[in-house]
């Protein structure tokens, strides 16, 4: 179902009603020279997204050979990731870039997020950006 079908947009439309918020985006230049600094070339937006944070837990097992040692470690982890209309994507004017700081703007105990990787295109249209925390801040 492409997002230029009618139920696509009904069924992304209700579901950022439910968990749609805006969000302050932070675009940042960084090098393994230097610490991230603001982009002059990009200005901070605050667009209305669909915002998913996810608790997750996962399992990490592990054995060594020598001495018959195993091993499980249980990791909680939280996936953060953001949601675009094609058309609110579009409106930033610049693509977003690993490294660029999100903002939950409408909850303040929530810490910082970056971009962790290049936006992905569903194949509804719409625009996912994956998430992970500030380790800055």
């Amino acid at each position: 179902m492409r997002f230029n079908s009618i139920a696509a947009r009904t069924a992304f439309r209700a579901v950022q009603r439910e968990f749609g918020e805006f969000v302050r985006i932070l675009p940042r230049i960084s090098s393994e020279y230097t610490d991230d600094a603001p982009d002059p070339d990009r200005s901070p937006t605050q667009p209305f997204v669909v915002v998913s944070l996810t608790p997750t837990t996962e399992n990490f097992d592990g054995s060594r050979q020598g001495s018959k040692i195993n091993t499980s470690t249980r990791l909680s982890m939280r996936e953060a990731a953001i949601w675009f209309t094609p058309a609110a994507y579009a409106a930033l004017m610049y693509e977003l870039r690993e490294g660029d700081r999100v903002v939950m703007i409408e909850r303040p105990n929530e810490p910082p997020y970056k971009v962790s990787r290049a936006p992905e295109t569903s194949d509804r249209g719409d625009v996912v950006v994956s998430l992970v925390l500030d380790g800055n801040r």
